[in-house]
Formats: structure tokens, C-alpha cells, sequence
């Protein structure tokens, strides 16, 4: 088994979760710097006091590893808090070697998720659920909807689809789409604020756990 005591618990994998994140928006933008932190990780918490393996931690005597801020200050390492057997490193190495792919990195070098991506295609799923079968057509013309919504509002994307069907838009439609454009406004909003909290979370949490028991944020 790979969880449990002295394995990999509950509050490990969160905090591996939480770190992994934190690599990628600590280095947005350089891919190297992306993947060496999130190996770092890695080869930090499946360190152990035989083993010790933290070449890619940072150096340093403000160094989040306590293990090389110790060495910075000439000062005896602590002892590891983890020693995970090497079984469950052996297990989490193909793991981490998935999560430090360039390909993946590249693709969140700016910082961000696939979000507007799979806010699009949630507009179009909405238009044409995958559930359900629609003719090449129908799909291409939901994609170019949910396109035209995506980028310019439900209200204008309606407007100009009626213009060119020589249609006016109704007083209640255009309720409807402003509606619609307040609350996707809102809800991005909020979307926005709690990746700011969590960012903000995240920086006082390694500040207050770095002077904890053993450091990179008690890992």
C-alpha cells in the first residue's frame, strides 16, 4: 500500500498538490526554472536521512529546503521528516515525470490553466451537449456561437447573429443576454478572487511554516 502512516497521507499529497502549483506560478514563464522546481519537489520529499537528494532545491540561507539552508549556515541538516520508503519514490517518480513534461509545462509557462479554454467549451457543450448526436452542421454553428459569445458577450453575439438574419432583437432578449453577461462577469470575478486567496494562502503559509519543523513549508 502506498498510503497510511509513514507513507503517503492524506496531508502529504495535499501539500504536494498545493507545491506543485506553486512551481508553476512561482517561474511562469521559464519552462526550466518550471520543471527543475517541480522535480525539486519530488526529490525533496523523498529524501531521507540515508539519501538525502536536494541537487534542485534552492540554495541558500533563505532557502525554503531546510536541509541546504542548514549547509548554507555551516550548521548539522536536520533530520528528514518523511523517509518515505523507497517503493512509494519509486511510485511517484512516473507521476512526476508526467507533471515536469515540457509539452504540459509549456502550455502553463504564462501562469495560467486551460481555463478559457474549457470555459469555451463549456459554452459549446451547452449548445450542443456531447451526450447527445448532432449533424456536422449543427456543431459547426454552435462552435461559432459560443466563439462569438465567448469573445464579445451573449448580447452582441446575438445582435449581430439577428442582423444577419435581418431580425431585430427583442426588448426581452436583450434582458436576457444582459443578464447572462452579469452574471458570467460575476461569476469570473469570484473566480478571480479566490485564485488571488489561495495565491496569498500559499505565500504566508511557506513563510509561517519555514521557520517550522523541517522547512520547505514543514514538507
Amino acid at each position: 500500500s502506498l498510503s497510511g502512516k509513514g507513507k503517503l497521507t492524506a496531508e502529504l499529497v495535499t501539500k504536494l498538490t498545493n507545491y506543485y502549483g506553486w512551481a508553476l506560478k512561482a517561474h511562469q514563464g521559464n519552462i526550466d526554472e518550471m520543471e527543475n522546481a517541480v522535480l525539486a519537489t519530488y526529490y525533496h520529499v523523498t529524501s531521507t536521512d540515508a539519501k538525502p537528494q536536494h541537487s534542485r532545491c534552492p540554495k541558500g540561507e533563505d532557502s525554503w529546503c531546510a536541509h541546504n539552508k542548514a549547509v548554507a549556515r555551516q550548521q548539522a541538516p536536520p533530520k528528514h521528516r518523511y523517509n518515505l520508503p523507497e517503493y512509494v519514490a519509486e511510485a511517484l517518480l512516473p507521476v512526476y515525470t508526467r507533471l515536469s513534461d515540457r509539452k504540459l509545462l509549456e502550455r502553463c509557462q504564462r501562469g495560467k490553466t486551460q481555463n478559457s479554454n474549457e470555459s469555451l467549451h463549456s459554452v459549446i457543450m451547452s449548445l450542443v451537449p456531447k451526450t447527445k448526436h448532432a449533424s456536422l452542421f449543427t456543431v459547426e454553428t454552435a462552435v461559432a456561437e459560443a466563439v462569438a459569445r465567448f469573445n464579445a458577450g451573449k448580447k452582441r453575439a446575438s445582435e449581430a447573429i439577428l442582423k444577419e438574419l435581418h431580425l431585430n432583437q427583442g426588448n426581452t432578449d436583450v434582458e436576457r443576454c444582459l443578464e447572462k453577461d452579469q452574471q458570467r462577469l460575476v461569476a469570473c470575478d469570484k473566480k478571480h478572487t479566490r485564485a488571488e486567496d489561495f495565491k496569498n494562502a500559499m505565500k504566508k503559509r511557506r513563510v509561517k511554516e519555514s521557520d517550522g519543523d523541517y522547512e520547505p513549508g514543514g514538507f
